[in-house]
C-alpha cells in the first residue's frame, strides 16, 4: 500500500489479477473506499495515484461527498412510482407510458442490473448489458437506454451518481424504416377491394366489412393512430358543424384502457374534407351505436371496442383482392400513407406537423423528404403528360 497525504491507493491481488484502489475522506470527513479496476483494464499504481489526487481536488473544490450505497433496483422502482416530465419529483406518468416503462422495468433491467449499486454502474457495464440483449431490436435496445438514461438522470440529480453512464454508450445502429405508402390509385383499389368484400358478405360480416372500408378510408385521410381510431367517440366528431366538418383527438384506447393521446400536440381538430365527412356520416346512419358516448369504430354486434387483429384480417383480403402483395401495417402505414400523401400534396410543414400530431418538426421532416422520393414516379408520368416526356410506366 502506498502512503500519501489525505489517502493511499490499495493494491490487492483479485481475479484479474492486481486491482487498485484508492482511500480518502470526503467533504463530511467520511472515510471511503473505491476500487478502480485491474491491470487488465489498464489500471497501474501511477494511474491510482492520479486518480486519487483527482478525488482530492474535488473534495476541496466541488465538496465531493460519499455516495450512498442504493441499489439500481431500490431506485428503479422508486423512480417508476414518482416520475413526471414536468415534474420529476411528484405526480405520475401517463398509465400507458407507465406499464410500457414498468414492464422495461420488471422484465429485463432489474433482471439484470437491480441486485448493483447504482453508483457501480457505468458505460461498460451498461454496454454489457447490451450485449446479453443481442436477441431484441436495435430499435428495442435504445428505448431501454432512453430509459435508462431518465433513471440515471434523476439519480445524479439526487446526488447518488457522479455522472449519467448513458452519454458514454455507443448506442445500437437502428436500420432505417422501410414504409409502404399506398399511392392514391392503389387507395382507389383498397376502397374498391373493400365495397367488394361487403357485397360478397352476409349480414354480420358485411356491416363488419363496410365498417372496416371506413376505418380504412380515416386512417389514410386523416393519418389517425390506431388507439385514436380505437378511442373515437361521436361526440369528438362534428358532422353538421356550418363552418365545416371535424374530428378532434382528445381520447385514445392503448394496453386495454382508454387513456389520453400520446403528447399535448397530439390534443387536436382535424379539418375533414367531404368524401371523408360524408363516409363518416352513412357510417353513423348505419350503426347500431349511435349515441354521443359511443364508439364511432367498434364491434359491429355489441358496441365493445374495435378489435384491431380483425380489421388487420380483413385489411389484408382487401390488399390481397387489390392486387397489392407488399405486407402493409393496418395503422402505422395507413397513417404513414396518409401523412407523406398529404406532404406530396403540397401541405404546408407547419399545418402536416399539427395535423400529424407531432411534438418534433423532425419527425414531420421525414415524411417531407419521403414524399419526394415516393412520388417520383407519379411526378414522371405528369411531365410525360404536359411536355411528353419519356418515362417508364408506373406499376400497379
Amino acid at each position: 500500500m502506498s502512503k500519501r497525504r489525505s489517502g493511499s491507493v490499495t493494491v490487492y491481488n483479485g481475479r484479474r489479477g492486481k486491482t487498485f484502489g484508492i482511500r480518502y475522506r470526503d467533504a463530511d470527513g467520511r472515510r471511503v473506499s473505491e476500487t478502480l479496476g485491474s491491470e487488465l483494464d489498464g489500471w497501474t499504481e501511477k494511474r491510482a495515484e492520479e486518480e486519487l489526487e483527482e478525488r482530492r481536488v474535488q473534495v476541496r473544490r466541488e465538496g465531493r461527498r460519499k455516495l450512498e450505497p442504493v441499489t439500481f433496483e431500490t431506485f428503479a422502482r422508486e423512480w417508476a412510482k414518482s416520475y413526471r416530465p414536468d415534474d420529476p419529483e411528484r405526480g405520475g406518468l401517463k398509465r400507458s407510458t407507465r406499464q410500457g416503462y414498468q414492464s422495461i422495468i420488471d422484465n429485463h433491467l432489474v433482471p439484470e442490473l437491480g441486485a448493483l449499486k447504482l453508483a457501480a454502474i457505468d458505460a461498460r457495464e451498461l454496454e454489457r448489458y447490451l450485449d446479453r440483449k443481442q436477441g431484441l431490436a436495435p430499435r428495442t435496445r435504445n428505448r431501454h437506454l432512453n430509459l435508462l438514461s431518465l433513471v440515471f438522470k434523476a439519480a445524479e440529480r439526487r446526488g447518488l451518481v457522479r455522472s449519467n453512464p448513458v452519454s458514454a454508450v455507443e448506442r445500437p445502429r437502428e436500420p432505417r424504416r422501410h414504409w409502404r405508402i399506398l399511392s392514391p390509385v392503389e387507395i382507389g383499389r383498397v376502397e374498391r377491394a373493400f365495397r367488394e368484400l361487403a357485397d360478397d358478405a352476409q349480414s354480420d360480416e358485411r356491416a363488419w366489412c363496410e365498417q372496416a372500408r371506413v376505418i380504412f378510408l380515416t386512417v389514410v385521410s386523416a393519418g389517425l393512430r390506431a388507439g385514436e381510431i380505437r378511442g373515437l367517440r361521436w361526440h369528438h366528431v362534428s358532422l353538421a358543424d356550418p363552418a365545416g366538418a371535424v374530428l378532434r383527438v382528445r381520447e385514445t384506447f392503448v394496453r386495454g384502457q382508454p387513456d389520453t393521446p400520446k403528447s399535448e400536440k397530439s390534443v387536436r381538430t382535424l379539418a375533414l374534407g367531404k368524401r371523408l365527412a360524408e363516409e363518416l356520416w352513412q357510417h353513423h346512419r348505419r350503426s347500431q351505436f349511435q349515441g354521443d358516448d359511443e364508439l364511432v369504430f367498434c364491434h359491429p354486434l355489441t358496441g365493445g371496442v374495435l378489435d384491431d387483429r380483425r380489421y388487420a384480417i380483413t385489411l389484408r383480403l382487401a390488399l390481397t383482392r387489390a392486387k397489392i402483395s407488399d405486407y402493409v401495417r393496418p395503422f402505422h402505414d395507413g397513417r404513414h400513407t396518409s401523412i407523406t400523401n398529404a406532404a406530396a400534396a403540397g401541405m404546408s410543414g407547419p399545418a402536416l406537423m399539427a395535423r400529424a400530431g407531432h411534438s418534433d418538426f423532425k419527425t414531420t421532416q421525414g415524411y417531407i423528404d419521403l414524399a419526394g422520393e415516393t412520388f417520383r414516379e407519379e411526378e414522371e408520368l405528369l411531365e410525360a403528360r404536359l411536355f411528353g416526356t419519356a418515362t417508364r410506366e408506373v406499376k400497379g
